[in-house]
């Protein structure tokens, strides 16, 4: 995986006046951990400069963090902090790694095909989003594919069918559901005749005369 150059600056003043000062300065607060590392290092860096390094690459993927004063070293994004009403990015932790050492990293899961049950009127179900992998840093995918293209009402993948890269180790159960092809639900199958729904349209009222007690009037 290319490794995507990212600046960052040391910053001292921590706390959450100080954060809101800084995204108001178009700067993202981050904090650096890791072995490889040492201790743990509050950075902050340009909301600009992340937006480009992103462009045409993942979250997941490998920052070469230019750290001004402490040169350079590789890092993944171990967490995130994002706005749950405007999802602009709020903070980071980023994590320092060694490129010659096993990673375990997250990436998204990309639905492709077409399930054939869905044309029948099932419902693709997709169960998981994202998956874990362990590997090294250069080997992360961007993402891992889930061909659904074979999927009829009733069939379900699993991690097990799921096909990893070489040098890739996917993480979880092999029983843990990806996706499945549910069938219709009995709401939707289920169809009312329309004489029966006009007579239920259309309730008898309560001390109003049957026509033949009419007749007998």
């Amino acid at each position: 995986m290319e490794q995507v150059k990212l600046a960052a600056k040391p910053r001292t003043e921590i706390g959450g006046r100080s954060v809101k000062r800084l995204r108001r300065q178009g700067q993202i607060p981050a904090v650096v951990y890791g072995r490889e590392f040492g201790e743990p290092l509050a950075v902050s860096i340009a909301t600009r400069d992340l937006r480009n390094a992103l462009q045409g690459h993942g979250i997941h993927s490998v920052f070469n963090l230019e750290i001004e004063g402490r040169g350079s070293t590789p890092v993944l994004v171990q967490d995130r902090q994002v706005d749950v009403v405007s999802r602009q990015l709020l903070h980071m932790d980023l994590h320092a790694i060694n490129l010659n050492e096993e990673v375990e990293s997250t990436v998204n899961l990309v639905i492709t095909g077409s399930a054939p049950g869905v044309k029948e009127g099932g419902i693709l179900d997709i169960v998981l989003r994202e998956i874990g992998v362990k590997c090294l840093p250069a080997n992360i995918p961007e993402n891992i594919t889930v061909d659904v293209s074979n999927l009829q009402i009733g069939d379900s993948i699993h991690l097990r069918d799921l096909t990893a890269p070489e040098g890739v180790t996917l993480l979880g159960d092999a029983d843990d559901m990806v996706a499945s092809l549910l069938p219709p639900s009995k709401a939707e199958e289920e169809v009312v005749a329309p004489e029966a729904a006009a007579v239920a349209a259309e309730p008898e009222l309560i001390g109003a005369k049957k026509p033949e007690e009419e007749a007998a009037e």
